[in-house]
């Protein structure tokens, strides 16, 4: 399935080579971009005026704290074009976010249009059972997404029993290595696709005093997508993820486990930060930003917050070639979606908004603001380090985003979701989480 949905999108990285172009418990963390009360139930304003000016208010949700960037992007958009329209975004924790939309939805407060993962998790089609997504199939003209009228891997996460609820992000997720150029050159380090080669490096920054690598572990979503980069780089993990992908390998399955060994064994020699077990991932890209890592792993959408982080920083991504074959995958997934709150109160600048979503414009005001790696031809990159951070030999599905086909009656997304920090913790063994999420997975046979 996978394969047919990505079609579209192969063809599309093409055109961009050739061319050149989400996390802890506790309370809802917010920020809000301006200030005032945002639940939508009692924003004001919100009506189109007879001259297609749109006023009043406009506020937007996002499940991860490093997107904030994207509501600066949309006020100054929007503050041109609408001068009478005020945007207020607010973030959320990822662990937090469902709990915090769903307590909003049901006091009939929350955003008008909030920023989800589409079905990649499950909290899209929670909320559209509970009736707090309006549908956007008379709203949203998806032709920028969907050339030949078929759902693509953009935007097949936009749908809950066929019909759409969100307008695509239209960006290609995947993981990364940065590496910080100045640290490398001052002690002699050379950047290396070989597995081997890379450890060995790691075991001589420590011998130099130099700290190799820092991670967001307090948030399970960054711990697995450091996993999906180790199991491109091992062997038989490649064909693990396709065998996943083909309902057949459950995580269990020693190539799964190895690359799971080979993860912790990385934690154990002391390549991850201290910090890193208290990190979130803002604190583990200023971590790495001010030079108290020589590289990070983490996913390609904080490249704006790395840059925002230290301006001066002069760094590079760093790439691992699988130990069986050479090739260089890169696991992929789509991003997300933008939907709009069935309760809005500002229902045109809500439709406003997503109407804008579906332009090449507004795709490219998002990537930009979030240095993202674009999944359609009508958008370039504007920083080249997203083109390399594009380029792969081949690019392969992310395996979380892979593990609710794995299931009919099992939940192995939210026994992954709860067993990643323990077992970074030492709480639980590799063997221990390989089974708990392999209980899960019964449709495996």
């Amino acid at each position: 399935m996978f394969k047919k949905l990505l079609a579209g999108l192969l063809a599309a990285s093409l055109v961009l080579s050739l061319a050149s172009c989400n996390n802890g418990g506790g309370e809802t963390s917010s920020t809000e971009s301006t200030g005032g009360d945002s639940s939508a139930a009692e924003s004001t304003g919100g009506n189109e005026g007879g001259d297609g000016e749109y006023s009043g208010t406009l506020t937007i949700w996002e499940g991860d704290p490093t997107r904030a960037v994207c509501g600066d992007a949309y006020k100054a958009y929007f503050a041109e074009k609408y001068p009478n329209l005020e945007i207020k975004m607010e973030t959320k924790t990822e662990n937090t976010y469902q709990s915090a939309l769903s307590s909003a939805f049901g006091a009939n407060q929350g955003p008008d249009v909030f920023w989800n993962w589409g079905t990649k998790n499950g909290i899209l089609e929670s909320i559209v059972a509970e009736d707090y997504v309006m549908p956007l199939t008379d709203i949203a003209d998806m032709s920028l997404f969907e050339k030949d009228g078929e759902k693509t891997m953009i935007s097949g996460i936009c749908y809950v029993d066929d019909v759409l609820y969100g307008v695509p992000t239209a960006a290609v997720d995947t993981r990364t290595i940065y590496y910080n150029k100045d640290i490398f050159e001052e002690h002699g380090y050379e950047p290396s696709t070989d597995l081997a080669d890379f450890e060995a490096m790691c075991d001589q920054m420590l011998a130099d005093g130099i700290q190799p690598l820092t991670v967001a572990a307090t948030e399970y979503s960054s711990l697995f997508h450091v996993y999906d980069f180790i199991l491109c780089a091992c062997k038989g993990g490649p064909e693990f993820i396709k065998d996943t992908e083909a309902v057949k390998a459950k995580q269990n399955d020693p190539r799964g486990v190895y690359a799971l060994e080979k993860y912790m064994s990385w934690r154990d020699k002391g390549y991850f930060s201290p910090a890193s077990t208290g990190n979130d991932a803002s604190a583990a890209v200023l971590e790495f930003a001010t030079g108290g890592t020589a590289m990070i792993i983490c996913g390609s959408w904080l490249l704006s917050n790395v840059k925002g982080a230290n301006e001066d920083l002069n760094f590079g991504v760093y790439k691992l070639a699988n130990e069986e074959d050479g090739k260089i995958y890169s696991c992929i997934t789509a991003n997300g979606a933008y939907s709009i709150a069935a309760n809005t109160q500002n229902l045109d600048n809500a439709k406003m908004f997503i109407e804008w979503m579906c332009t090449a414009e507004a795709q490219k005001t998002w990537m930009d603001a979030c240095n993202s790696v674009p999944g359609i031809p009508e958008v370039e990159a504007a920083d080249p380090i997203a083109t390399e951070i594009g380029t792969a030999d081949e690019q392969i599905s992310g395996y979380y985003e892979l593990l609710a086909a794995t299931a009919v009656n099992g939940t192995p997304n939210k026994a992954d979701e709860e067993n990643w920090v323990p077992l970074w913790n030492g709480q639980i063994t590799v063997e221990e989480f390989a089974n708990r999420v392999a209980e899960q997975q019964d449709a495996v046979k």
